[in-house]
């Protein structure tokens, strides 16, 4: 399995966005149903706002963000109605009941804190939110460069079958004169349906790849893709990759625990508050009472928080979670920084090698080609070397075009590490890295991010 089959996988470790990310936008669902596709960002937009999952993520966080609205309010109050049924009915007594109103009252600064911790929930779905959006994103830029790729195969083979059948008239030709053999013509026929039953298979290759396009940006099967037939070479501004180094901390994963790690301090808060009396105000008429300056009663009520053990196991348990996510957040640091390096190191290869095809290996297969070609047609050259430099040049095409998807889709695996959705948002947001010194946000600086 090449490294690239690896990387159009489905993504298990998440890509990576912080406040580089840009606003998601919902559209209609009669929106989402385009006839044609003419840019591949143009695609990205469209998966970002129209895809199912990404739709349910949101509609996710605005529940969450409504539940963080209702837990800042007091508890409903109570209501309590009692009779005395053997009044009833009763000539020496007033019908008797009883009424009370209660109303509980948390310690203050709770109903803050329930706030605060909902808020912070809020944030970690925005996180993954983000995180969700980078993948998608991602996950379309290389399904793109498999498409490209693949249609770009298809124009390699249709000009090699047009290159055998000018071999085959050659061929022909010189076996009919006498100055070649049967077995030149049989394989040269045979290279030539080689090649046809591989055009079947990249059509192939290129309707599954659409299909794949279409299912991300959750387009109609009538949907149809006209991009332009190359991959655009990719660029890095001076400086930026240093200065994203410098901001791991604004990634959607950091930001997603630094958010469980708030919530976890307001849960903490909380459970201590948890060890005053939580008291409730009481009002109450009770009609039983004879004389009526009795039967109104105002009160407070309080319970009694004994620990037994269960207040203090529930505080040392937020204290154990809130410590793991400050190893997973140290943890997370290391895995963002040397993932950053990796895709970086993957783009920077992919493009020396196409360099290498580009420049160097590609004009010397097409001239050993025309070499052999010539010499064989002069007679002083035989087939084997016609068909060696057919060969050739075939192979060194495909390996030029799979360099270049590479280069597309490292560079993807690289704006997604690096917290971008867009790639026009390069220089902006680079620009925003460079003259923005980064904020701590309440993490653990266990680890040092300009390594």
């Amino acid at each position: 399995m090449t490294y690239f089959q690896r990387l159009v996988r489905p993504v298990i470790v998440p890509f990576f966005v912080g406040c580089f990310l840009s606003p998601s936008i919902v559209l209609a669902e009669s929106d989402c149903q385009v006839s044609v596709i003419t840019d591949a960002e143009m695609l990205v937009r469209l998966a970002l706002a129209c895809n199912a999952g990404q739709q349910a993520i949101g509609e996710r966080l605005a529940a969450q963000r409504y539940r963080a609205q209702s837990v800042g309010q007091l508890d409903d109050p109570k209501l309590m109605l009692g009779v005395a049924p053997q009044t009833f009915g009763e000539d020496r007594f007033d019908d008797g009941y009883i009424v009370e109103l209660r109303q509980p009252l948390p310690w203050p600064g709770v109903l803050s804190l329930r706030g605060k911790a909902a808020d912070a929930q809020s944030d970690v779905w925005l996180a993954r939110q983000s995180q969700g959006q980078v993948r998608l994103a991602s996950g379309v830029r290389l399904a793109y460069a498999q498409w490209q790729y693949h249609r770009k195969l298809l124009s390699i083979n249709q000009r090699h079958r047009a290159l055998w059948q000018e071999f085959i008239a050659v061929v022909r030709a010189k076996y009919g004169s006498g100055t070649s053999n049967k077995s030149a013509v049989l394989q040269a026929t045979h290279e030539h349906h080689l090649l046809l039953q591989e055009a079947i298979e990249l059509k192939a290759n290129i309707e599954r790849d659409a299909s794949k396009l279409r299912r991300l940006a959750n387009l109609p099967t009538t949907t149809n893709f006209t991009m332009d037939s190359d991959l655009p070479l990719t660029r890095l501004p001076t400086g930026a990759f240093d200065a994203w180094l410098s901001v791991l901390d604004r990634q959607p994963a950091m930001r997603g625990l630094n958010a469980q790690k708030r919530q976890k301090n307001s849960e903490l808060a909380l459970a201590e508050k948890n060890r005053y009396p939580n008291f409730s105000a009481m009002a109450r008429y009770n009609s039983l009472w004879m004389n009526d300056e009795q039967r109104w009663v105002i009160g407070v009520s309080f319970n009694l928080p004994f620990d037994f053990g269960k207040r203090s196991n529930r505080e040392d348990s937020l204290h154990a979670e809130k410590n793991a996510l400050r190893w997973e957040q140290q943890d997370l640091r290391v895995q963002l920084r040397e993932q950053l390096m990796q895709a970086h190191s993957f783009w920077q290869q992919a493009i020396d090698v196409h360099r290498l095809y580009e420049n160097d290996l590609l004009p010397l297969a097409e001239e050993s080609l025309t070499t052999a070609r010539d010499e064989y047609r002069s007679g002083s050259g035989d087939f084997l070397s016609l068909l060696t430099g057919q060969r050739q040049l075939l192979a060194t095409e495909r390996k030029t075009q799979m360099a270049l998807r590479d280069q597309y889709a490292h560079f993807a695996g690289l704006t997604a590490s690096a917290g971008l959705v867009q790639m026009t948002e390069w220089n902006e947001k680079w620009s925003e890295t460079r003259n923005t010194p980064p904020k701590n946000d309440g993490l653990d600086q266990g680890v040092n991010t300009h390594e």
